[in-house]
């Protein structure tokens, strides 16, 4: 093997904190290296560098050989990242970002060609506004990047958060297919469980590399969590940490504000549900005197259901993972 990303005493600083200190850093051609910490140890910062979007000020990088200090651009060029957060303009639409980007290093892919990638990812709406785009999405049109564009180095910031079951299949197969084209893959994530394609783990913490043994994980722990909203789209996004889910009985005050929001009240009669398959129902409400009025699943999402989840994550955590979701979280502690 050799070297493909090479990283020597860098470190970076911001408003007089040092977010990283004497970093050292070697990953090979076809070798994928995973990237672990807590929040806040600067993995994150540690890609924009590499990327070329942080300047460097102390040390140097070699992407394929090419020295980040002295020949930016070139450097630039050898490597493409999925930011954990999309660059691209929030304006264009995922077509035309794509299509502008794989332009710039020289790919030859046709509109229509895009298209149907994104489409096949699971963009539904590809020339719709980024900014108008659910985070899912646009995490998937970032990490499109890696499909399109052939460059001898790759960078992934927590490619797997908020995608749904297929979508992160798909990402797997490409990290594999890219790994066995020989190329250099450096990984952030927080996954738990074992990706069968990483071939070493580097623990950064408060700034710096640290040895296996001594890196301080985050505990694992148990979280039961309230929430309202929740809904089974919400199930592959949170797979990595989901134990159970069970839906909690309807208060009082609950079915109450249901049936106002539906237009129904209760008058204090008794009320019968009837369950059955197509016309039949209409048929016996008919008979009945009565009517049939459909609940949307945003409405009956309103009740609570009872979450565990369980990880290498604190409770704040927990309720950051809950809330970028669009959950509401009632309650929550560790069991």
């Amino acid at each position: 093997m050799s070297t493909g990303l090479l990283i020597q005493k860098v470190s970076k600083v911001f408003k007089e904190k040092v977010v990283l200190h004497d970093i050292d850093l070697t990953v090979q051609r076809g070798e994928v290296v995973l990237l672990k910490g807590p929040n806040g140890s600067g993995k994150s910062t540690l890609v924009h560098l590499i990327s070329g979007v942080y300047w460097l000020e102390t040390g140097d990088i070699w992407l394929d050989g090419i020295s980040l200090k002295e020949e930016p651009r070139r450097a630039k060029a050898a490597g493409t990242t999925a930011f954990q957060e999309t660059l691209f303009d929030s304006l264009l639409s995922p077509l035309e970002a794509l299509y502008i980007h794989t332009k710039f290093y020289g790919a030859r892919w046709s509109r229509k060609q895009i298209q149907q990638i994104l489409e096949e990812f699971g963009v539904s709406e590809p020339t719709r506004p980024i900014f108008q785009l659910s985070g899912g999405t646009k995490k998937k049109v970032e990490l499109l990047k890696a499909q399109l564009i052939e460059t001898p180095i790759y960078l992934f910031d927590e490619p797997f958060a908020g995608l749904d079951e297929s979508s992160r299949k798909q990402v797997e197969e490409m990290l594999r297919t890219r790994k066995r084209q020989g190329k250099t893959i450096l990984l952030v994530s927080h996954e738990l469980g074992k990706l069968d394609f990483v071939d070493r783990t580097v623990y950064l913490e408060a700034g710096r590399i640290v040895l296996a043994e001594s890196a301080k994980e985050v505990p694992k722990m148990l979280v039961e969590a309230i929430v309202k909203g929740w809904g089974e789209e919400y199930r592959a996004a949170l797979e990595p940490y989901l134990l159970e889910v069970q839906k909690l009985e309807p208060t009082e005050e609950e079915i109450k504000g249901l049936l106002k929001s539906v237009g129904l009240d209760k008058l204090g009669k008794p009320i019968q549900v009837i369950r059955a398959e197509g016309t039949v129902a209409q048929e016996l409400l008919k008979g009945l005197g009565g009517f049939v009025h459909t609940i949307p699943p945003q409405q009956a999402s309103a009740f609570r259901t009872r979450l565990k989840l369980a990880g290498e994550l604190s409770l704040a955590q927990a309720t950051r993972l809950l809330e970028e979701r669009g959950l509401e979280v009632l309650e929550l502690r560790q069991v």
